[in-house]
């Protein structure tokens, strides 16, 4: 696995008040102020603030500051950039390159005589694995003469840095299945027909606009030489207020009439069009219409959702010979909620459902690539994980895809885990969370539910998970080490 050097030194942050708070050189002419090591790409990196105020110098005299970072056992080290702070004259002579001191190749400062004077400091060296566990020292030249073994000891700053638990574990991202699926696109239009006809009219009432929830789609479709629609399927519905044979007749028909009007309004191969469907009596519509409603509007809700229940009880048993008694009884036994739901219901219940079913062809990496830019919602889960790799894991252009990909897929888990990854990497714990909690039960969802728990310090919990994922094949050998680390 790939990590990222920031976040391996994201732990190594040390604040001035725990640091270098009041440290002074030069008998206590020189205060560093606000110091700080920080993660940089693959470098430690050192800032502070020095001070010298009541810092006085002779006339050719220069003060050198050492920052040097020590392993706990005193066998590494790295030396930051030192720091010369020269007299006026020195300065000169420095500008002007005949100055007979050492450091020539470092940063000089003139101190102002006299004067308040504050100094940023900036330095960095390259990170190695032992500064997980240092000290920093800031030892002084006084001569700037490159000795420091007779120089008098300095107040030694000394922090062990906590260990930053990111780097120790490993995680376990999913490739997404390669294959690109065929794809479905549900809708309903709410068609109307003349009463007791199935011709459809596109100028009738509001058949243009509900006529263009379909058509519309499919404009885009079937200009679009990336897609293939492969299959057009139309399912009718009507309200229940008809005899149930009548009803059937009127909804079949209508079906097969608007399928008739879409076939002829495209250049699609015949075999795109399945056959028209039709459900007779929408009773399924009406319980869900009647079971939104409140007592305040239906009285009788109850009533009347036992009575329906009664009808697709039948209805799902193949009688339908039952279906008129029941709705004569719904109408006889409650007439002024039965009119409610005839005319603020029974309209909606007519409607024309349609299913398009299509495919979008696999592109090249290339072209994934383009196509992420301008059409990312093309693209398979497998062709955007493609496009993630292409950049630095975990880098921001790799991080903006794997976000991509759910707001894509939302109900992918192998989209999910990828993206609850990426904020364990970059330690929002509380959005890793909230995603596992739909990441599914695959040994790449235990594993980062057991991450979470190792950066929450919760070892035990960690532990048990890791056992499971491990049970499920996920190499967990790294996250052990890592709660080994950070118990010592």
């Amino acid at each position: 696995m790939s990590i990222n050097p920031r976040h391996i030194l994201a732990g190594l942050v040390i604040m001035a008040s725990q640091l270098l708070s009041a440290q002074t050189l030069s008998d206590g002419q020189t205060l560093v102020k606000n110091a700080m090591l920080t993660p940089q790409d693959e470098q430690m990196v050192l800032t502070m603030d020095v001070c010298l105020d009541e810092l006085k110098l002779k006339r050719n005299q220069s003060v050198v500051m050492h920052p040097v970072l020590y392993s706990l056992d005193r066998t590494q080290k790295a030396t930051f950039e030192p720091l010369v702070i020269d007299s006026r004259t020195e300065y000169v002579l420095y500008k002007r390159g005949v100055s007979n001191k050492a450091y020539r190749d470092v940063s000089h400062v003139k101190r102002n005589k006299g004067k308040a004077q504050t100094e940023y400091y900036h330095s960095s060296v390259p990170y190695q694995s032992w500064m997980e566990r240092s000290q920093l020292q800031l030892e002084e030249d006084m001569c700037a003469c490159g000795d420091l073994s007779d120089m008098p000891a300095v107040p030694s700053v000394v922090r062990q840095m906590p260990i930053d638990p990111l780097p120790l574990i490993a995680l376990a991202n999913v490739t997404p299945d390669p294959s690109k699926p065929m794809l479905n696109l549900h809708g309903s239009a709410f068609i109307n027909f003349v009463v007791d006809r199935w011709e459809m009219k596109i100028d009738y009432m509001d058949n243009y606009r509900e006529l263009r929830k379909i058509t519309d789609t499919l404009d885009i479709m079937v200009q679009d030489p990336n897609i293939t629609v492969h299959e057009i399927k139309i399912h009718g519905w009507a309200s229940p207020e008809s005899p149930y044979q009548h009803n059937s007749m009127l909804a079949t028909n209508r079906a097969k009439s608007l399928t008739d009007y879409v076939r002829k309004a495209y250049n699609l191969p015949a075999d795109v069009f399945a056959p028209a469907e039709a459900t007779p009596e929408n009773w399924i519509g009406l319980r869900q219409a009647v079971n939104e409603m409140s007592t305040d509007e239906l009285p009788h809700r109850e009533e009347i959702l036992g009575i329906i229940d009664k009808v697709l009880g039948d209805l799902d048993k193949g009688i339908t010979n039952k279906a008129d008694r029941d709705e004569q009884n719904l109408k006889a036994r409650y007439p002024q909620e039965y009119n409610y739901l005839l005319k603020n219901v029974y309209p909606s219940l007519r409607r024309s459902d349609y299913d398009i079913t299509f495919n979008i062809r696999r592109f090249t990496l290339e072209e994934a690539k383009q196509m992420y830019k301008t059409r990312p919602y093309q693209l398979s889960l497998y062709e955007l994980w493609q496009v993630a790799n292409t950049y630095k894991p975990y880098s921001d252009e790799y991080n903006e895809v794997i976000q991509k990909a759910v707001n894509i897929y939302p109900d992918s888990t192998a989209a999910v885990i990828n993206l609850a990854n990426v904020a364990l990497h970059e330690g929002d714990k509380l959005k890793a969370e909230t995603l596992l909690k739909n990441a599914g039960d695959s040994g790449e969802a235990i594993n980062a539910r057991a991450v979470l728990c190792i950066l929450k310090g919760r070892y035990d919990e960690a532990t048990r998970l890791l056992d499971q994922a491990e049970r499920k094949g996920i190499d967990v050998s790294r996250n052990r080490e890592a709660i080994r680390k950070l118990q010592q």
